[in-house]
């Protein structure tokens, strides 16, 4: 729960924001919160300091640590830190928190002028101008922002005496912190301290919501991107080559050609064909198994192979190429364009197939064992491995998908994951292939998300405050997968990407937002981007930067921008000029795409 501002705290606050360039509006950023999801492992008690990196993790996406010679003395056992120091006159002991990367990389450092990550151009930039704690106690608690080298950039300390939580809050001076690597606190000797956050303070610079929603969720998946190897990593605080994502890999791609468009201007047209050029290299270079890509890689003797115990994988395979061909249409790229094509021409699909002739999900990281499971039900995921090999093979007919129109559980993203790349499924046209009328389905989804947690938990904040998203990503505590839907009973877990998601199909866009604004002031979409959960009654939410939803987020901006500004999306258009994915897209459309297909082969005769 944010605590109100003390008098002192009030006066601070008025001095940061006084002190704010012109033109740009203050918003905190937690760098960690202090609760606990309890099932993750992270209770730490006194004299016990170990923790599973791939669950524990501040809210930038990095990683953190206790230090001091009497570290053993802190606990962590409920929703706050504490540090028991009184019988320890002579010994200190704290926390430190990496501002960029993990700790150990010194290259990734914070530049306090440019917080985002550098590719994003700089009038896009915000400035971190001011540091929160909110802590309770007896004793002095020293504050402190170092480089890689240790060297101190800013330091305050704080006279803690009393019981009560408390926030603090001092101005830094941005220039004075080019190369901020962690933020530090410390409870001195004979101190009794108790801390429940840690924030900075960002001044964003004026730009329309619309701007801000897309700049935010591309710097959330951009954090994840590793310019030194070409691939996204699967969440920003894990090491760089441990565990890539190649389907949000194409995603940033694609979102990098979309940030680089002349009426969006978030990074240079340059860094977008360098992402792409960079990226497809890497992944060329990847063994596949029967054409598929692996869904995750791992770094091993200076090379990428597929990550132990995940597999070649159909649909990121297909998510992969389509954001990579989209990307190149849209930077005037046609040889990488030619050599996406010709990857997915060189898929072995008739060894994919399942005995009732549907695409298996692909094969086990054995490269042999086809896996049981195929792409049958009904969605936009089944939809996209049939596109995939309709770029290959139009003339492949697959069977009809099961229960057309129903997404299995009323999960949200299945309705909206296909129209992140293609126009066609804002039609009500029935399709060619299993007669479904998309945009009512979709439409009847988001009424059905919307009225879901109104109706089963009407006195929660998130009823209040009108968030929905009932859909799949990272449980609460963040170290297994779950899938939510509308079809479920008793669901209390939301995964606010389906909110951007379905966005573009809200009829008024100024009321998504507005919602927007809700969930920033509620922590939920602060500067770093959208958090990946959160419970209904607004007790925890996961803060974890994960790519995949990272990269739905982007592109869902994106479309919603060019919607609300009624400017050409360039993602759409460069789908609609693509003769191939148009000669995929007669197996749901033939008129439509038969038309469109003629009419890009006119344009190219002229």
């Amino acid at each position: 729960m944010r605590l109100l501002p003390t008098i002192g705290a009030v006066a601070a606050l008025l001095c940061v924001q006084a002190m704010a360039q012109p033109g740009t509006r203050l918003v905190w950023q937690p760098v960690q919160e202090y609760f606990i999801h309890r099932d993750a492992a992270q209770q730490v008690q006194a004299g016990t300091k170990r923790l599973n990196s791939f669950t524990t993790y501040t809210h930038l996406g990095t990683d953190f640590g206790f230090h001091g010679p009497v570290e053993h003395e802190i606990e962590w056992l409920t929703d706050e830190i504490v540090v028991h120091l009184s019988q320890q006159p002579d010994g200190w002991a704290g926390m430190w928190h990496s501002l960029a990367g993990q700790a150990r990389n010194v290259n990734r450092v914070m530049d306090f002028t440019r917080a985002y990550p550098e590719p994003i151009t700089a009038k896009h930039q915000p400035r971190v101008s001011a540091v929160m704690i909110e802590a309770a106690g007896r004793g002095k608690l020293k504050l402190e922002i170092k480089s890689p080298s240790q060297e101190l950039r800013w330091s305050q300390m704080i006279e803690l005496n009393a019981p009560q939580y408390r926030m603090f809050v001092y101005p830094v001076a941005s220039e004075a912190v080019r190369d901020g690597k962690t933020i530090v606190w410390t409870a001195e000797p004979g101190s009794e301290v108790k801390i429940s956050g840690l924030f900075l303070g960002v001044e964003l610079p004026q730009m329309s919501w619309d701007a801000y929603a897309f700049l935010a969720s591309y710097a959330k998946i951009a954090r994840s991107y590793s310019i030194d190897t070409g691939f996204v990593r699967d969440r920003a605080h894990i090491e760089e080559g441990a565990f890539e994502s190649v389907s949000a890999t194409g995603m940033y791609v694609l979102a990098s050609a979309a940030a680089a468009q002349e009426a969006v201007g978030v990074v240079t047209p340059d860094y977008a064909r360098w992402v792409l050029s960079r990226t497809h290299e890497a992944v060329k270079k990847l063994q596949t198994a029967r054409g598929l890509l692996p869904h995750f890689v791992h770094r091993r003797d200076n090379a990428y192979h597929i990550h132990p115990n995940t597999e070649y994988s159909t649909v990121d395979t297909a998510i992969y190429a389509q954001s990579m061909l989209l990307a190149a249409i849209m930077l005037d790229e046609p040889a990488v364009a030619e050599d996406i094509v010709l990857q997915l021409q060189r898929i072995e699909y008739d060894l994919l197939r399942l005995p009732d002739g549907h695409m298996s999900h692909g094969l086990a990281d054995d490269a042999i064992t086809l896996l049981p499971h195929g792409w049958q039900d009904w969605g936009g995921e089944t939809t996209l491995v049939m596109l995939m090999e309709g770029i290959a093979n139009p003339q492949h007919r697959p069977p009809p998908m099961r229960t057309p129109g129903k997404a299995w559980q009323g999960t949200g993203f299945i309705t909206e994951v296909q129209s992140l790349f293609h126009p066609d499924f804002d039609s009500d046209a029935p399709d060619a292939h299993d007669g479904v009328r998309w945009l009512s389905v979709r439409r009847a989804m988001l009424g059905a998300q919307r009225a879901y947690i109104p109706k089963r938990w009407p006195n929660s904040q998130a009823a209040r405050n009108g968030i929905y998203s009932l859909s799949a990503g990272e449980n609460h505590a963040g170290n297994s997968y779950y899938v939510g839907g509308v079809d479920l009973p008793d669901q209390k877990l939301i995964h606010p990407h389906y909110i951007l998601m379905s966005a573009t199909l809200h009829p008024q866009p100024a009321e998504i937002y507005e919602l927007l604004e809700r969930l920033e002031k509620a922590s939920y979409f602060p500067p770093w981007g959208m958090v990946e959960n959160l419970d209904v009654d607004g007790l925890s939410y996961l803060p974890m930067e994960g790519s995949l939803n990272a990269g739905f987020e982007a592109l869902s901006a994106y479309h919603l921008l060019a919607k609300h500004r009624r400017i050409p999306d360039a993602i759409y258009a460069a789908s609609q000029k693509s003769p191939q994915i148009r000669s995929a897209m007669q197996l749901f459309y033939p008129t439509a795409a038969v038309n469109e297909a003629a009419e890009v082969e006119a344009a190219a005769g002229r």
